[in-house]
């Protein structure tokens, strides 16, 4: 342990002086925030900040996907009975994109209607891979403000519809998940627009 003694080799107004020696000897332990900043090397918290459970460990929706050749009443009429802010499009067995209900709303206040569903598609969609980590795709979701997000194999096809209900179910198995919800729970942005 360093005494009183040593202080003077060491410079600079006191910095660099031991934890010993820059404390009263009467004084309370030093907080753990003091002792990491102290420390040779500061240690890094590890853990579940990644998460531990993939996109394929919980359930997904059916790839129930429409045809870009498909009308936009089809799009309509699967969004309505679905109750969901986009729907999916396919061809070839391959994903493409999806169409929003904006684009569907657009059409009907421009009194126009295309001819099949090629010409609203949009591929400015969020998608995760089977093997992505659930809570990235959870922080997708919350970003982009939809409900749901495709799950896209590595030869392009359509596995499935992850859900955010279903993403919340496996909150209990996941922390970071957990985390996630609890902090977009108690966050105002959650009023701020309405989720897809």
């Amino acid at each position: 342990m360093a005494a009183i003694s040593d202080i003077g080799q060491f410079s600079e107004s006191g910095r660099g002086l031991p934890i010993a020696l820059s404390r009263p000897g009467g004084a309370l332990p030093y907080s753990p925030i003091v002792r990491q900043a102290y420390a040779a090397q500061p240690h890094a918290r590890l853990g579940w900040g990644q998460g531990v459970v993939s996109v394929a460990d919980v359930t997904l929706e059916p790839p129930d996907a429409l045809a870009p050749t498909d009308s936009l009443r089809d799009a309509a009429r699967r969004m309505l009975r679905e109750e969901a802010g986009f729907a999916p499009i396919c061809a070839d067995g391959r994903f493409l994109g999806a169409v929003f209900v904006d684009a569907v709303l657009e059409c009907v206040a421009d009194d126009r209607t295309p001819p099949n569903l090629a010409s609203v598609l949009t591929t400015q969609i969020p998608t995760c891979a089977p093997y992505s980590a659930l809570v990235d795709a959870v922080r997708q979701m919350i970003s982009c403000y939809v409900r749901k997000i495709p799950v896209v194999g590595d030869a392009g096809e359509l596995v499935g519809l992850l859900t955010l209900s279903e993403a919340g179910a496996a909150a209990a198995r996941d922390p970071a998940v957990a985390d996630v919800f609890e902090r977009f729970a108690s966050s105002p942005s959650l009023f701020a627009r309405r989720m897809r």
